[in-house]
């Protein structure tokens, strides 16, 4: 199977309606946590359950790199040796000075580690519903210190990803979820050509 194939089959997971529904659910159980690992091992299980009776098997902290780990790599059994590796980052709004300094992020996990994609996830939410929600359940967390209190943040990150050379950004539709308040979650798929 191609990159290019293995690339749509992800945009084709994030597109799905029950996609949406999974957020939704990540949404209401995981209010107070980053939630990366939570998307990156569901995008992992659509993946799998697509490569039944395949050579294909997506592994998470696969492979090793020196000391890293790639978040989330796609092993052909026929040639091992050359997994796609795919990175996945998750962000507040306003992490990086309103993503204006995130550049490196990007440079860092999809160039330096030679990622094959970067999926990007940006968590917005209505601070005051959010802080509300806190409130009522005596969460001490508050991660609205890092949401954006403008849409500068939007700019910005096309802005980051625009400096890289040979490469496709997919930019997805906003999904909006309202339970246990009110949040937006955006996805930017960076991949190589």
């Amino acid at each position: 199977m191609k990159k290019e194939n293995l690339s749509n089959l992800i945009v084709h997971i994030i597109n799905s309606n029950i996609f949406k529904q999974r957020l939704s659910s990540i949404s209401s159980n995981y209010p107070n946590l980053k939630q990366e690992n939570l998307i990156r091992n569901y995008i992992l299980e659509e993946l799998n359950k697509g490569f039944v009776n395949t050579n294909f098997k997506a592994f998470a902290e696969h492979p090793r790199l020196n000391t890293t780990r790639v978040d989330l790599g796609i092993v052909d059994a026929t040639d091992q040796k050359n997994p796609f590796k795919v990175e996945f980052k998750y962000q507040f709004s306003k992490d990086n000075f309103d993503l204006s300094d995130y550049g490196f992020v990007i440079r860092r996990d999809f160039e330096e580690r030679k990622s094959d994609l970067f999926i990007l996830t940006i968590a917005h939410w209505d601070i005051q519903k959010k802080i509300e929600f806190d409130k009522h359940w005596g969460i001490d967390s508050n991660l609205s210190r890092f949401v954006s209190k403008s849409d500068a943040w939007k700019t910005n990150i096309l802005e980051c990803f625009d400096t890289f050379e040979n490469t496709k950004l997919n930019v997805f539709d906003k999904i909006e979820v309202d339970s246990p308040f009110d949040m937006e979650y955006h996805f930017y798929m960076l991949r190589r050509l």
